[in-house]
């Protein structure tokens, strides 16, 4: 007799055994026959029940690099152009009039890796919060305003694959959203009506996506990519850039949807602040050049080759 397989929780299934215990429970449901007086009593509503809860684990969170594949996202890399480099410093110390300085900027930084535990992502967030009022700060220019959301939710989104068709659904950490001033308290009051019916917001809108992660950075960008792509379908686009970091350490990506129903996501070396915060500035350029482009895919800084 085979040995047993190790039972396994809900909880410990993997995105990929999701959708295939998906797909082979749709099949098995659409071969009987509901008529059948010899079926148990509530089979169909308990085989329904299993399916939603299955549905309801396929969350960002259990994405990996196989998922990825399997829903045929590939990957590639962006290079940051030397000659530039200069250039996005210089735009990550600028200063604006009632922005945050970047004097002050640094001792807050200080501060917390003083006196904050960064061993979740709770504690890195706050050192997150720190970089992004900087550039929130220094953004909010005339009529332009960018705001933070964090826990932005999205909706379930499918997605098709060889084995059939497939639902993510989750939080994106920090949404960093540039749109018209006037439409701010309008978006903080209630970001995700607001986003959900972008044809009321007359003017540009655009959004970022940032996933936040205290260790093993490179790890979530799948997670980020499936947010991405996820977003972009809800909002009609083909192009979202983001980020992934612990505050200390920063991925940026771009992340394009083809109209074939693959995508593309590209994504930066990992970029850290450094001990006495020599990789500010750069960090902090790279993040104004992001949410400036947001659905662009031209790019200012990096390469693709």
């Amino acid at each position: 007799m085979p040995p047993i397989p190790k039972r396994r929780k809900l909880s410990d299934i993997t995105v990929g055994d999701t959708n295939e215990l998906l797909y082979k429970l749709e099949e098995f449901r659409s071969s009987l026959d509901e008529g059948d007086e010899n079926l148990p009593s509530g089979l169909f509503s308990k085989l329904q029940e299993l399916r939603d809860k299955l549905e309801d684990h396929a969350s960002f969170s259990k994405v990996d690099p196989m998922t990825l594949l399997s829903l045929k996202i590939s990957s590639g890399p962006l290079f940051l152009i030397n000659d530039k480099r200069q250039e996005v410093e210089s735009l990550g110390l600028a200063e604006t009039p009632g922005c945050l300085p970047i004097d002050t900027t640094r001792f807050l930084i200080s501060l917390v890796r003083g006196h904050v535990a960064s061993v979740t992502e709770a504690g890195s967030r706050i050192l997150i919060n720190m970089l992004l009022l900087r550039v929130v700060s220094v953004m909010c220019l005339g009529d332009t305003a960018v705001n933070i959301i964090p826990e932005f939710p999205l909706p379930r989104t499918i997605f098709n694959q060889d084995s059939g068709k497939c639902s993510f659904s989750g939080v994106v950490d920090f949404l960093v959203t540039k749109l018209p001033a006037r439409y701010t308290e309008y978006l903080l009051g209630d970001p995700t009506t607001a986003l959900a019916n972008p044809s009321y917001i007359q003017g540009p809108t655009t959004s970022n996506i940032f996933e936040a992660k205290h260790d093993n950075v490179r790890a979530a960008l799948p997670q980020a990519a499936i947010a991405a792509s996820s977003y972009c379908q809800l909002q009609g686009l083909f192009v979202v850039r983001g980020v992934v970091t612990s505050g200390e350490q920063w991925i940026f990506f771009m992340y394009e949807r083809h109209t074939d129903g693959t995508g593309l996501v590209r994504s930066s070396p990992q970029y850290t602040l450094g001990r006495n915060l020599e990789g500010l500035a750069l960090v902090l350029g790279l993040l104004r050049d992001s949410i400036d482009n947001a659905t662009s895919s031209d790019h200012t800084f990096f390469t693709t080759t």
